[in-house]
């Protein structure tokens, strides 16, 4: 008699995974190898060469003005109620499973670019929430996983997602700090790589424009009554 087909324990491997992402970028954080890359009134891009891999690792920090770390959160978060009003990049997230109150795998997928000659691709986070009750900010780190309740989709390309950071901070009395940490992803054939360096900090910086100009709508009203995976019980304060 044949053995049953086992199914990948894919949980094992989770902490581990998380552990390493966190490591790896809270170490670029504090780098001092970062270089300028662009800077714009309310944010500034800034790059760094890879020593493992072949591309470029980028952090974002910017502000936004007159909103709370609860509000930014609510905004930026896959399964509030406002990121597919504004992130004109996305084309939908999911929650895939819920591991722990602080840890989820999400599916995170964007539309095509530069006239369908990016395609458009999808990436399976392990993304682990953060909430420090002492300021009200908030973290999330993401890293690429394999889980069986979300194949890959047909036609559409499954991209890698390196360790990532976004931190959310309270900056004086009523503004926040936004800082991200992204590493680039993108292997395509038949377009010149000067071109390809310049998709990911373009992509980096209309996320971030986008988020700015929702968040400075008057209209743009935010409630704090809706817990959000990772940051559930955080949503009431700050």
């Amino acid at each position: 008699m044949m053995p049953a087909t086992e199914t990948p324990d894919y949980h094992a491997a989770y902490d581990a995974a998380m552990q390493n992402a966190e490591n790896r970028v809270f170490h670029l954080l504090h780098s001092l190898e970062w270089q300028l890359h662009s800077e714009k009134k309310n944010g500034s891009l800034w790059s760094m060469r890879c020593n493992v891999m072949d591309n470029y690792i980028f952090r974002y920090e910017g502000r936004i003005p007159n909103r709370t770390c609860a509000e930014v959160s609510a905004m930026i978060h896959p399964q509030g109620l406002h990121r597919n009003k504004w992130d004109s990049q996305s084309a939908g997230t999911s929650i895939v499973e819920e591991i722990t109150p602080d840890t989820s795998v999400i599916l995170h997928k964007t539309k095509g670019r530069m006239m369908g000659l990016v395609s458009p691709r999808e990436t399976l986070d392990l993304c682990r929430f953060a909430y420090d009750p002492l300021d009200g900010s908030r973290s999330v780190v993401m890293v690429s996983v394999e889980n069986e309740k979300s194949p890959k989709t047909a036609g559409v390309v499954r991209a890698q997602t390196y360790p990532t950071l976004l931190m959310i901070n309270p900056l004086g009395q009523n503004d926040v700090k936004v800082t991200s940490i992204v590493q680039a992803d993108f292997h395509i054939q038949g377009i010149p790589q000067t071109i390809i360096d310049t998709l990911m900090p373009k992509g980096i910086a209309t996320f971030f424009d986008d988020l700015i100009k929702y968040a400075s709508k008057d209209d743009t009203k935010v409630s704090l009554n809706h817990d959000l995976i990772g940051w559930c019980g955080a949503h009431l304060q700050n």
